[in-house]
């Protein structure tokens, strides 16, 4: 099967890169041609520089010393590019020519992608914007794109999911406003909006198959720009609420010929961190070996006693036989496996003044921690575009996304996944015993495990109780741009994110929750289509004023299917089909359809190019909503000044550059389909009839569209001739009329309503600091900090409801009017009235009543990135930073309950006196004096008091050390640029929060859920080395 597909692929590949090349026209022999390149201004050679013959695709690039060589016709036109230079375009007239190119000025020239792929002026921009370059992410990997963002942007809160492969993540800018939304923002690549839904199986087995924007190629990624508010995001309507990750991929460029660029990175992953665990005691009840009670670790001390295994078991060790009672401290390291990541990159790419393409391929290749789990990915993209005619302009960008594991690990809390296991088998189990899984003469239908009633054996679920997937997906669009006149054009585009699933879940016969065995078979469909127009025009009134404005329109449809069918029992083990069910086949099916029709329009003022007025509004038409409310109108507006210019800066004045900027937007959202009238639901059939049931939720044909207003306001100020820059923001967000599903009285047949109702006001900061304390002929040095708190209040919900519920954990993740977003609730102590704990027969008692333990959003976020360049040789380093916040520590709780890890040694030999109070017979609270055991002490000791922790971290998130060999010690060596990196990912973890990383969560349903940890997988460090090069 592997095989096929990746002859396809190659055929793919080759197709594309045969039909890549149309732009190209063929080159004619011309006489040698030597040349010289300098600097304007200090007349020092430029290495690097591009020299093409314009309208071909010779060229050549220059050499240490600024000189270049080709053939050329005399009266040829060449054209010179390099970076942070004005293009030159020089035309021949004898055999050597003398070339000087002059600097930009990065203040007028720095431009950033925003709203519909518009690009800007950085300087003419009213709201906060943020670009990471593509390549800061194709060196040191991650394989989930929304990962490689940690730290990088500031306001920009990254949620790991399960830490499983090809795992999810959430991705949240500037908190939470929504109640019932994911909160998480839109992403668009090369203007196409693309799914970035979380995905989890449905069934009572949780296995996470990732989110969608994490399919994304690095490789294949020019530019991210990060639209932070609604300001930003307005003009792509209500999914951009909250903010929009803009992805802009590579294509070729006109006049630097054919180039071929490789990227190879090779990693390895090991486990990170891992429970701190006992080693004094062994598995058993009271002091006593059994393995009948769940696999609870309060049995004998571990110290080298002949054990003999209960007479009533039935499983190894054997019915009688004397063992060695020790411990095995690596028990749970040793069953972790080292992981392994492979990614090869390959593009070729060209361009003349008629067009431009860019071809390119990548395979990953992936083994996960968890032995027999992987993931196998390969991206081939193409961005092509050509001049049809001085006026007509054609533009493709497709990327197709093979992906593929046949086998991605259960996770949390539930007898199949490997970290649920580990905590219920006893510090007396060897690794090495439980590979060989089936009892010898029952293969296929008996495997062995220490805690048989409770557990499976973790090798025995890897290897047989697989959870396979292959997803096709396609992105991709076509727009045609016709230039009327120098100020009027016209974009036309369509595009489309389509992807086909299928998920095969096995369980082998002998599995604890599925004796008989279990096939299960799910094929899912996702298809957005979007069509586009935008007509721009734009025009320089006078030396002082110019304008620009465009009118527009986007059509969305979106359909989404999942079909499933399962065989709950098999017939003949081993074999996984659908036709061999014992049982009869229980089945579901899904299908959504959605649309939204949009039309919106963008204008700019701009003064002395210092100061800019910008406009936008946008109408909105969705299905979602009732017919007399599904049109919602937002605007937005925005101005700018860059006060510098119309000042006269001393020559000794730190200041270089000082900008403010100002702005307010409206943006509209509608709902999920489907909440406006009841509909019967299939139920479980009756004898031979189909059932259907009412719906436990009331529609409501009544919905309005919410709505979200922000206000923002900024400043950017350079110093010391841009060594020092900083750029400040303050935002305000209102967000109201939301839609929610509320509860009901029982009595009334419906368990929840649905009604506009709640209103959330949040309010943050953002700081981005960039210095340059070094910049030397060799070496440079440079530094990025990236600053952000936010806070989000619940100001109303519906009368009388002050309290509504939202995907939690552990915890009860509560909105209250007059508390936060992502308030913690739970169980706590009982205390009297000079809070000390009280207790009962020695053990501590809860309070009944919620109480606030926490909330899971940090208290700011902060990144700090340092670069070092010296001759060649290239260093870096990320710090990731999250101060404040609370998590709940389930391993913690659960792992001391059944006497596993560290803190369950205390009291084993004298038993424990609890810390507290305790009610005496007159009535008064005394000094607690009751001594209980720490099997009993332990078993009832938590709550959600006591297993919530400060969730500060801080993570060494990434280093870079390398080098870049000079092209001049390649001389004429046909391979340029080429780069070597040692390359390390999640290297140093700092936390007070016990046995687990606190940048993990649980998933409840497709939701991750943060500030909660529910039996995470451990997080993986990783090493590799990088290596990129071209020709």
């Amino acid at each position: 099967m592997m095989q096929r597909t990746k002859k396809h692929l190659l055929k793919i590949f080759a197709l594309i890169l045969s039909l890549g090349s149309w732009p190209l026209l063929s080159e004619a022999q011309e006489a040698q041609l030597k040349g010289k390149v300098l600097d304007a201004a200090t007349q020092q050679s430029i290495e690097g520089a591009t020299v093409v013959i314009q309208g071909t695709t010779k060229g050549a690039r220059t050499l240490a010393d600024g000189t270049f060589s080709l053939n050329a016709e005399k009266d040829a036109v060449l054209i010179i590019s390099s970076i942070g230079y004005e293009q030159q375009h020089v035309t021949v007239k004898d055999g050597f020519v003398n070339i000087t190119m002059n600097a930009t000025s990065r203040q007028l020239q720095d431009v950033v992608v925003t709203a519909l792929g518009i690009t800007s002026k950085k300087r003419a921009v009213g709201y906060s914007i943020q670009e990471v370059k593509g390549e800061t992410m194709t060196q040191a990997r991650e394989t989930n794109l929304v990962n490689a963002l940690a730290g990088r942007v500031a306001g920009v809160n990254i949620v790991n999911g399960s830490n499983s492969i090809g795992g999810s993540s959430k991705i949240v800018i500037r908190g939470e406003t929504s109640l019932a939304g994911n909160n998480q923002p839109l992403f668009v690549v090369d203007g196409i909006p693309i799914d970035n839904s979380n995905s989890v199986s449905s069934t009572g087995m949780k296995i996470d198959y990732g989110n969608g924007a994490g399919e994304i190629n690095p490789d294949d990624i020019e530019n991210i720009s990060v639209l932070k508010g609604p300001t930003a995001a307005a003009l792509y309507g209500s999914r951009a609420g909250n903010g929009v990750v803009l992805i802009t991929t590579k294509k070729g460029k006109a006049g630097q010929g054919i180039g071929v660029s490789v990227n190879s990175t090779t990693s390895i992953e090991t486990v990170m961190l891992l429970p701190t665990y006992q080693n004094g005691y062994g598995q058993g009840r009271g002091g006593v070996y059994n393995i009948g009670d769940g696999g609870r670790s309060w049995g004998p001390p571990l110290d080298g006693r002949d054990m003999k295994v209960p007479v009533n078991t039935e499983y190894p060790p054997k019915n009688g036989e004397v063992v060695k009672w020790v411990p095995y401290p690596d028990n749970v390291k040793e069953f972790y496996q080292t992981g392994r990541t492979l990614t090869n990159n390959v593009a070729v790419s060209g361009g003349n003044d008629k067009g431009t393409f860019r071809v390119s391929y990548t395979n990953l290749n992936q083994t996960g921690l968890v032995p027999n789990t992987d993931q196998k990915r390969d991206n081939v993209a193409l961005n092509a575009g050509y001049k049809i005619t001085d006026k007509l302009t054609i533009n493709t960008a497709v990327n197709y996304i093979n992906t593929n594991s046949k086998n991605r690990t259960v996770i949390g809390y539930g007898n199949e996944s490997p970290v649920y296991t580990w905590i219920w088998e006893g510090r007396q189990v060897r690794t090495d015993k439980m590979r060989d899984y089936w009892f010898k003469g029952y293969e296929g239908t008996q495997p062995f495990t220490y805690n048989y009633t409770l557990n499976d054996n973790p090798y025995f679920g890897a290897y047989e109780n697989l959870n396979g997937m292959q997803k096709d997906r396609w992105i991709g669009n076509v727009s045609l741009n016709y230039q009327f006149t120098p100020e009027l054009s016209l974009m036309v585009r369509t595009g489309m994110d389509q992807s086909n699933e299928r998920r095969d879940t096995r369980r082998s016969q002998g599995t604890n929750s599925y004796r008989q065995g279990m096939y299960r078979l799910e094929k899912l469909l996702f298809q957005e289509r979007n069509s586009d127009f935008l007509l721009t025009y734009q025009k320089s009134l006078n030396s002082d004023w110019t304008i620009k404005g465009s009118v527009g329109g986007n059509q969305m449809r979106q359909k989404q299917e999942d079909i499933s069918a399962t065989a709950g029992q098999l017939s003949v083990p081993g074999v996984y089909n659908l036709g061999n069910s014992s049982l009869p086949l229980a089945g579901s099916q899904y299908d959504q359809k959605y649309a939204i029709n949009s039309l919106y329009g963008y204008g700019q003022a701009a003064y002395k190019n210092a100061i800019f007025l910008d406009v936008t509004a946008r109408n909105d038409w969705s299905s979602s909503l009732p017919a007399a409310n599904n049109s919602y109108f937002y605007p937005s507006v925005s101005l700018s000044g860059v006060f510098t210019d119309f000042m006269k800066l001393p020559a000794n004045s730190p200041l270089s550059f000082g900008k403010v900027r100002l702005s307010w937007a409206r943006v509209g959202n509608d709902t999920r389909p489907y909440r406006l009238r009841n509909v019967y639901g299939y139920s479980t059939a009756w004898s031979s009839l189909q059932t259907v049931a009412e719906p436990s939720s009331i529609a409501n044909a009544d919905l309005l569209p919410e709505m979200l207003d922000t206000y923002e306001m900024g400043t950017e100020l350079k110093f010391f001739n841009n060594r020092v820059g900083l750029d400040f923001t303050y935002y305000n967000t209102v967000s109201k009329n939301q839609i929610l599903s509320l509860p009901l009285d029982q009595t009334s047949g419906y368990t929840t309503r649905f009604l506009n109702a709640g209103k959330i006001q949040s309010h943050g900061f953002e700081v981005m600091l960039n210095l340059a304390p070094v910049r030397s002929k060799n070496f440079q040095w440079d530094i990025m900090v990236n600053w952000s708190a936010s806070r989000a209040k619940v100001v109303e919900l519906v009368d009388g409801l002050d309290t509504y519920s939202l995907p939690s954990g552990h915890l009860s993740n509560q909105a209250r009017v007059g508390g936060r977003m992502g308030d913690m609730y739970g169980t706590t102590y009982k205390r009297d009235a000079d809070g000390n704990i009280i207790y009962l027969n020695g053990l501590p008692q809860d309070d009944p009543t919620l109480k606030k333990l926490g909330n899971y959003n940090p208290d700011w976020i902060a990144g700090i990135s340092n670069t070092f360049n010296y001759k060649g040789f290239v260093a870096s380093f990320l710090l990731d930073w999250k101060y404040g916040g609370q998590i709940y520590d389930y391993m913690y709780v659960r792992g001391n309950e059944a006497g596993q890890l560290i803190e369950s040694l205390e009291g084993r030999e004298h038993g424990i006196v609890g810390k507290g109070v305790m009610l005496a017979q007159d009535g008064k609270y005394v000094p607690n004096n009751v001594n209980v055991s720490a099997e009993t002490y332990w078993g009832g000791y938590f709550n959600g008091e006591s297993g919530t922790f400060d969730a500060t971290w801080l993570k060494l998130r990434e280093v870079k050390l390398g080098y870049v060999i000079p092209r001049r010690v390649l001389g004429r060596f046909p391979i340029k640029d080429i780069s070597i990196m040692f390359v390390g990912r999640n290297l140093l973890l700092w936390t007070k929060v016990p046995h687990v990383d606190p940048d993990t969560s649980s998933m409840s349903g497709d939701a991750v859920v943060a500030g909660d940890e529910n039996f995470s997988l451990p997080s993986a460090r990783s090493f590799g080395l990088n290596l990129n090069f071209k020709f």
